[in-house]
């Protein structure tokens, strides 16, 4: 279903009267993915919308990258920014020895294991990332990293876009992230747009807490779905436009 559908405008109109928080995933979203496990940067459109949405709305950015990297990439446009899939909630946030202990040894074990394979391994220090789409074939890459991880203790995994996320079990999800600022900011509800598989967390949530958005194609729990990530801005648009003049 297609938020922008005038049969949704309605339920846009609700949210932009009450107490509302408007958050976004990055990667895919804010921005195009792209091989660059480095990330995108937003088009010039979606920085101006963004600025003019965040006058009118609380907005949060929440990414499975490190806090500090999202907030490089959002440039300072989102007024709170929560990194490593809920750990960093708005700040960056000292992590436990035995986090560090654990996601170190996590990270040799699948250097070891996948020596001389494609891959990119994102060390955000509490949480470990590894990228496996960085050539036109990257399926049996994929299964290698899929079945190496899986040999992991204590470790929770988080399948992307040609990405692993590795988590330890204990750590917060996207889901929990977005209830923690609804109550930290003592809001009602939540429009949350995301694209990728960490995303449904959040979705699973669900109304009248948070309703989710998916960008682009595949199964989800949310009930709204955009074409495309170059349909966000038609999506930022729309938001900022409901709350013109308040």
């Amino acid at each position: 279903m297609n938020p922008l559908a005038a049969r949704n405008h309605r339920e846009l109109e609700r949210l932009a009267r009450g107490r509302a928080l408007l958050a976004f995933d990055y990667d895919g979203v804010l921005a195009p993915l792209v091989r660059d496990p480095h990330g995108a940067a937003m088009r010039p459109s979606t920085k101006r919308l963004l600025r003019r949405v965040a006058r009118s709305w609380p907005v949060a950015v929440i990414s499975g990258r490190a806090w500090k990297d999202t907030v490089r990439l959002s440039e300072g446009l989102a007024p709170i920014v929560v990194g490593n899939h809920g750990f960093e909630l708005g700040h960056a946030k000292p992590v436990p020895r035995k986090v560090l202990a654990e996601v170190q040894a996590w990270k040799r074990a699948l250097q070891a294991e996948l020596d001389g394979e494609p891959v990119y391994f994102e060390d955000k220090r509490s949480t470990l990332a590894v990228h496996y789409g960085l050539e036109r074939r990257w399926r049996a890459v994929e299964q290698a990293v899929h079945a190496a991880a899986g040999r992991l203790r204590g470790a929770r995994l988080v399948r992307g876009k040609k990405v692993l996320n590795v988590l330890p079990a204990e750590f917060p999800d996207k889901g929990d992230a977005v209830v923690a600022l609804l109550a930290r900011l003592r809001l009602d509800v939540a429009l949350y747009v995301g694209d990728d598989v960490t995303d449904e967390d959040a979705f699973r949530v669900g109304p009248p807490r948070v309703f989710g958005v998916r960008v682009g194609p595949g199964r989800t729990l949310a009930p709204w779905r955009l074409p495309s990530q170059g349909d966000v801005d038609a999506l930022l648009e729309r938001l900022a436009t409901l709350r013109a003049g308040r």
